[in-house]
């Protein structure tokens, strides 16, 4: 029954000592590719074992007596009872299996062995995410590519110097197009300068107002420099004052320029178990958010959110304190 309150101890906390044995301490192990099976595993915490720490600490002995309703005196005996139960039956020879938490041993020495159980996973961000086998990508077009490359290169040198019926036809009408043109410089030398270019100035002029009043792109930043605003000032317009459109551009800028920083507490694969995450969140009175992140195909769970960085590096230090060594600041 002790092996059971211990794996629910450590779904708490980090580590979790049993007194006159030692302390059991939770490992982060990244994901990784393996790289003959292919399988993507995600990060999980497992079981090590640190026999060096054997003082009671009252963490295992509270949690008896809460759940049993005992006083702590008697779930310290009744630790001392179990741990007894454990050394006799290591000195005897024989294995002690603690289910979901690992196997006890002894070894050569007289020396404590302990094998954890890999089959749990103690890290609440990735529970329940399953290994991924990755499928080899087979690229046929490499082969095909090559083969080409070769055949191309035993052509005969006539069939590869050979241009197309298109490319020669296209070249016929750029060489008459450029001789037409000099010759109509060589008998008129002042065509270019009779050419009246006033009509498409004053066209270019009438779409003034609409170039310089085009609405900003989503996350567009303006900058108004003085040649823009000298500019502006040069077209004459009788309902739009051109001091005010200054303004409003700038303060456009300065309000796109600023960002929201999350207090990301847990990743997600899948959005239904974000939305529960932060639900659990929002209960211990967090203003919990899910934002999906593209590029990652991840869903992350907030704390809260500040329109300042420094408020919110403030936040995540008292976080990491109350125990999410793993959390971190998303801009977005």
């Amino acid at each position: 029954m002790l092996a059971i309150y211990i794996c629910e101890l450590l779904n708490r906390y980090d580590n979790v000592t049993l007194p006159g044995l030692g302390t059991f301490v939770l490992k982060y192990i990244p994901a990784y590719i393996h790289p003959i099976e292919n399988k993507l595993t995600s990060p999980i915490k497992q079981v090590t074992f640190d026999p060096s720490v054997i003082k009671n600490d009252g963490i295992l002995a509270n949690y008896i007596s809460e759940k049993e309703k005992i006083s702590f005196v008697d779930a310290c005996k009744k630790i001392i009872v179990f741990v007894e139960k454990i050394n006799k039956t290591l000195v005897e020879g024989n294995e002690i299996k603690l289910d979901k938490i690992g196997v006890f041993s002894k070894g050569q020495g007289n020396t404590l062995l302990f094998v954890p159980d890999t089959s749990v996973n103690y890290n609440q961000e990735t529970f329940g995410l399953r290994e991924i086998n990755a499928v080899p990508i087979l690229r046929n077009d490499i082969k095909e590519r090559i083969q080409k490359h070769f055949s191309e290169k035993t052509q005969p040198s006539d069939v590869k110097r050979r241009l197309p019926k298109v490319a020669i036809l296209i070249l016929t009408i750029v060489i008459i197009i450029v001789c037409c043109s000099a010759a109509l410089l060589i008998i008129n030398p002042d065509f270019i300068k009779n050419i009246n270019l006033v009509g498409f100035f004053k066209k270019s002029e009438k779409n003034v107002d609409t170039l310089a009043f085009k609405e900003p792109k989503k996350n567009e930043i303006f900058s108004v420099t003085s040649k823009d605003v000298k500019s502006l000032d040069s077209v004459k317009t009788d309902t739009i004052d051109i001091q005010t459109i200054k303004n409003e551009k700038i303060n456009t800028s300065n309000q796109l320029a600023k960002g929201v920083y999350y207090i990301i507490s847990a990743s997600f694969r899948i959005k239904e178990n974000a939305d529960n995450y932060a639900l659990t969140l929002r209960q211990k009175n967090y203003n919990s958010e899910v934002i999906y992140l593209p590029d990652k195909a991840l869903y992350v769970v907030s704390y809260n959110s500040f329109s300042s960085k420094i408020e919110a590096e403030q936040a995540l230090l008292k976080i990491v304190s109350v125990g999410n060594p793993d959390a971190w600041i998303l801009e977005y």
